[in-house]
């Protein structure tokens, strides 16, 4: 579909469910399709994100009658935040992802930038990023989520990053840098909240963090350390005899509730505001005001 082709939306159905964009045309353009068919969606392993952060995360704009834009998200993570039941658009780059997220019941799902949302103004509740506001560019993205967000209402920032403070965890960790130095380590990209905390259009914000835990085998432990390149080069006797290590660990470790890894859940909220936008904008009860 075209750019001149492309005809406004005021309302759809999803799953049996009319989708109203009471404001106006939900898209001023839409040029890309998404496919209606795919193949099996991929499971995530990581801990399902609680819903009571997500409830925080949007203050509270999750349930039938919001609606909720979702940039870049992965399938799981979309799936969690559409089952509350407010009406969520996902917005991602790759064509094959926004397919499989255009399955999700509840879900509208487009193939775009989010650093130019194809949105009118002030028409969402509530706006997520979820592990990946370090890959988009703050001085495009953050006045364009302003734009969309009605008055008043929130960005809700995460990421979900491993805590090594625990024990056994450290020694793990120990014990797989004797052969990588950079073994379970890594930048998570939280230090880019910072661009969000000092940015004008989001002048008060709130943190939160929470701790999650998921079971591990021995096995799966095994399986993780194997699997980095640096083990995988070892010749065969010391190979073997770290992975021992790594079993031999696990089984002190373990307990009797087995194992535990660690996560940590970091969280970030930012009410938008208009009155720093260059060209204001004033929704009213006849639709909205934009001040030239």
């Amino acid at each position: 579909m075209s750019s001149q082709e492309a005809k406004s939306v005021t309302q759809f159905e999803i799953c049996g469910k009319l989708w109203r964009a009471s404001d106006g045309s939900l898209w001023t353009t839409l040029t890309t399709t998404v496919p209606s068919t795919i193949g099996p969606m991929a499971v995530s392993s990581t801990p399902r994100f609680p819903s009571d952060t997500l409830e925080w995360l949007t203050a509270g704009c999750l349930e039938p009658g919001y609606r909720v834009i979702v940039l870049s998200p992965t399938v799981s993570y979309c799936r969690t935040v559409a089952c509350h039941g407010a009406d969520v658009l996902a917005v991602h780059r790759d064509p094959d992802t926004a397919a499989k997220l255009n399955r999700i019941p509840g879900v509208v799902a487009v193939c775009g930038s989010p650093e130019s949302l194809p949105l009118n103004p002030c028409t969402f509740d509530a706006v997520l990023i979820h592990q990946g506001f370090h890959e988009l560019a703050p001085g495009l993205v953050l006045p364009e989520i302003a734009r969309v967000l009605r008055p008043d209402r929130v960005l809700g920032v995460s990421w979900l990053v491993r805590d090594d403070t625990v024990p056994w965890v450290k020694r793990l960790a120990a014990l797989l840098r004797t052969v990588d130095d950079h073994a379970m380590s890594g930048d998570y990209g939280t230090d880019s909240v910072q661009e969000l905390a000092s940015n004008k259009y989001f002048p008060d914000h709130e943190h939160i963090s929470k701790r999650l835990w998921v079971s591990v085998d021995r096995d799966s432990l095994i399986a993780m350390a194997s699997s980095l390149p640096a083990v995988q080069d070892l010749d065969s006797e010391s190979r073997s005899e770290l992975l021992a290590k790594v079993a031999a660990l696990a089984n002190d470790s373990a307990g009797t509730s087995g194992l535990r890894l660690p996560y940590k859940l970091e969280c970030w909220r930012a009410w938008v505001d208009h009155n720093e936008l260059t060209t204001p904008i004033r929704p009213d009860n006849n639709g909205l005001t934009i001040t030239l």
